[in-house]
């Protein structure tokens, strides 16, 4: 989504209103070096930052760096039909495409983890969801 909005090709894809759960490698990697440095046995966790952000308000982000995403969005059935019709083009063409109906499906649904397990450890995350997509998006610009 970053590259897109970065290149100008990003088009938000229904009304944005579904959740992504998200990490940032910076707290990802401290949230294992924490685990690492208090053991307690084995165990499993769902890291993600929080809160989970809509689609809509990670689109947003680009204002801190200066871009501008169009305020166009394409509805649904329509985002939905013009992915059909491009994995149709793949299947005749023997090409892979960047846009399919898998894609349109994934960036529309709502993919949220319970990491209240993580957050109930004594781990502070050294950046918050807001620093972490403007870090990302720095990145993708190259800054």
């Amino acid at each position: 989504m970053f590259r897109q909005i970065v290149s100008g090709k990003f088009m938000m894809v229904g009304d944005g209103s579904n959740k992504k759960s998200m990490t940032y490698v910076g707290n990802i990697v401290d949230f294992i070096s924490f685990l690492m440095k208090n053991p307690d046995g084995y165990q499993f966790f769902n890291y993600a930052d929080k809160p989970d952000l809509t689609t809509r308000d990670i689109g947003r982000i680009e204002m801190s760096v200066d871009l501008s995403v169009p305020s166009f969005r394409i509805p649904y059935w329509v985002g939905l039909a013009g992915g059909y019709t491009f994995d149709v083009l793949a299947r005749l063409t023997g090409k892979k495409l960047l846009i399919f109906s898998v894609r349109v499906k994934k960036f529309c649904t709502t993919t949220q983890f319970d990491a209240s397990k993580a957050h109930a450890t004594a781990f502070t995350a050294p950046f918050s969801i807001d620093e972490a997509l403007e870090r990302t998006l720095r990145y993708e610009l190259g800054e």
